[in-house]
């Protein structure tokens, strides 16, 4: 049994070079069923094979016997003709009786959908948590402390690369421990159920409050008017973790020391980002052994901002330039957080509706 689609070229090749032949020269001795993926009926089909020979890598062309399988044009290419003739004749047993379900196909297309709309917004949420204003006024303020002790560019570096690294890894770890504390719950539905659906309000709220930020500072221009950022007494408590860690001479020890209490700290703001998007993987069950690799990429991308600093400020950057700039585009960084966190409500209200 052949899938293939009726527009594709190595489909076409497969055909024509291979299973055509042998269908010519062993005629009624072999029947190979051939089925275009372009029509639903077939792709359901399809969809049931591979559930049913536990396929794990896919491929735009797949070629099934009753007792294996064959995927990918260079496989059947190379293995097709032997595999074939070497069941001509022998009882390899026969094909389930299997039928086209379109209520099946709906679901793994949706199921399709939403796994590449997690990536996209793995991507997004990423990226914006990493510009979210809370972390780029701690950046702001370890500049401008590296400046006034007069660090020197390979100090700035290590301080700034080693900084980073901790971030990442203090990061990835609290977000591990929040999904395997979430996995933990999902047996118990009622409290499962509140979690999904705080995470969703969360989110909601995250928004709203972004946009209103947005508004707000563009009227008045005043950062004290937003709501959405770190309360003074931890703004303070970081200030004066950075001062008390990076002045003396154990720079490496001083920035690893330094990344993971000021990360602990500032979650209490970027988590309004990390915590519903966590829950929002919880929640695709495709997503329970791909979720480490998806955290990955999502902290990655959180302190991709934090690297490019750390890079342009052993280029020279000035802490006053990255707060002039930072105070220019407040307003789209405010709208930029609020459309994902709007788009990350979005995708938990699928499942929850």
């Amino acid at each position: 049994m052949f899938f293939g689609s009726s527009t594709c070229g190595e489909c076409l090749k497969i055909k024509e070079e291979l299973i055509y032949p042998l269908q010519k020269k062993h005629k009624e001795a072999l029947d190979v069923i051939i089925l275009d993926t372009d029509n639903d009926s077939a792709l359901s089909i399809l969809i049931k094979m591979e559930e049913e020979y536990k396929v794990k890598s896919t491929a735009s062309q797949e070629l099934f016997f009753p007792d294996t399988f064959l995927t990918g044009y260079d496989d059947i290419m190379k293995y097709g003709k032997m595999m074939i003739e070497a069941r001509i004749g022998k009882n390899v047993g026969s094909f389930k009786q299997l039928t086209a379900d379109s209520s099946e196909l709906t679901n793994f297309l949706k199921n399709k959908a939403m796994d590449w709309g997690f990536l996209i917004g793995t991507i997004l949420t990423g990226l914006a948590d990493g510009i979210n204003p809370c972390a780029i006024a701690t950046m702001i303020f370890l500049i401008s402390f590296m400046a006034t002790q007069k660090r020197t560019r390979k100090q700035i570096l290590l301080i700034g690369m080693t900084y980073t690294a901790t971030v990442f890894v203090t990061y990835l770890a609290m977000g591990l421990g929040l999904k395997g504390v979430v996995d933990q719950i999902k047996g118990r539905y009622i409290l499962y159920q509140i979690i999904r659906w705080g995470a969703f309000l969360a989110a909601v709220t995250v928004a709203f409050f972004s946009f209103k930020d947005a508004f707000v500072y563009k009227k008045t221009r005043k950062s004290e008017n937003i709501s959405l950022q770190l309360p003074k007494s931890v703004k303070l408590r970081i200030h004066k973790i950075i001062s008390g860690n990076l002045s003396g001479t154990s720079l490496v020890i001083g920035s690893i020391t330094t990344g993971f209490l000021v990360t602990i700290l500032e979650a209490i703001c970027t988590g309004q980002m990390y915590v519903p998007y966590i829950v929002a993987m919880t929640q695709r069950e495709s997503l329970r052994l791909k979720g480490f690799l998806f955290l990955i990429l999502y902290n990655f991308l959180f302190v991709l901002p934090l690297l490019i600093v750390m890079v342009l400020a052993y280029f020279g950057l000035k802490w006053n330039d990255l707060a002039k700039k930072t105070q220019k585009n407040m307003v789209f960084l405010k709208i930029t957080l609020g459309l994902v966190m709007t788009a990350l409500a979005f995708y938990l209200a699928i499942d929850l509706i």
